[in-house]
């Protein structure tokens, strides 16, 4: 009894936060965008090769609007805390080494060099719980 009311009480208060719908978009397109070949398996080449496409000016770093360039949810509240998340070094920008070799190595638990569908949600959840509860919401 207590774990479904404390499950009520955390859905409610991550609700209020982020849509669980806008969660679910967010992921299924960011992952649909950077498995470039559609395998359902994302390998750091295809990871990179995102960075390259968004990186619009060749500056190795990417801005917000590189970032969201082709997202359509670019003034979510939940874009701006996924990218200042992955702003480890908090200049403004992502450089390749915060969003391709970073997110990859963590998103790639096993080491095997592939990222599976589930290896990916499962990641980008664990980083929405932690923006929910550290991040800009959590303030």
């Amino acid at each position: 009894m207590k774990c479904i009311i404390f499950t009520l009480i955390v859905g409610t208060v991550l609700s209020q936060t982020y849509h669980h719908h806008d969660i679910e978009m967010f992921i299924d397109r960011s992952f649909k965008y950077v498995d470039t070949d559609h395998n359902g398996v994302m390998v750091m080449a295809e990871l990179d090769g995102a960075f390259d496409v968004l990186d619009v000016d060749h500056d190795d770093k990417l801005s917000y609007a590189e970032y969201t360039k082709y997202s359509q949810s670019a003034e979510s509240q939940l874009s701006h805390d996924v990218y200042n998340h992955f702003d480890t070094n908090k200049d403004g920008f992502l450089q390749r080494t915060e969003y391709v070799d970073s997110v990859f190595s963590q998103m790639d638990h096993n080491g095997d060099g592939q990222v599976t569908r589930h290896d990916y949600d499962h990641f980008f959840t664990n980083v929405v719980q932690h923006e929910m509860h550290h991040g800009h919401n959590g303030r």
